[in-house]
C-alpha cells in the first residue's frame, strides 16, 4: 500500500507507534519538527476512499 494509513498522523502520515518526532519541510506545508497529532475526520475519509479505490481493477 502507498500513501498514509488512514490513522496515521496529520501531518506526514506514519502510524502513532512509528512516529516519534518527524520532519514535514514546511515549504511543502508541513509544520516542521512535530509529534504524532491525530488526523481529522476528513482526512480519515479521504484516506479510506484513497486505498479502496487502489484496490479496485481498473480504476
Amino acid at each position: 500500500m502507498t500513501g498514509p494509513t488512514p490513522q496515521g498522523c496529520q501531518h506526514c502520515g506514519i502510524p502513532h507507534r512509528e512516529h516519534f518526532q518527524q520532519w514535514s519541510p514546511p515549504s511543502k506545508g508541513g509544520p516542521g519538527w512535530h509529534k504524532w497529532e491525530p488526523p481529522t475526520q476528513e482526512q480519515i475519509k479521504a484516506r479510506m476512499n484513497a486505498r479502496r479505490n487502489a484496490r479496485r481493477p481498473g480504476r
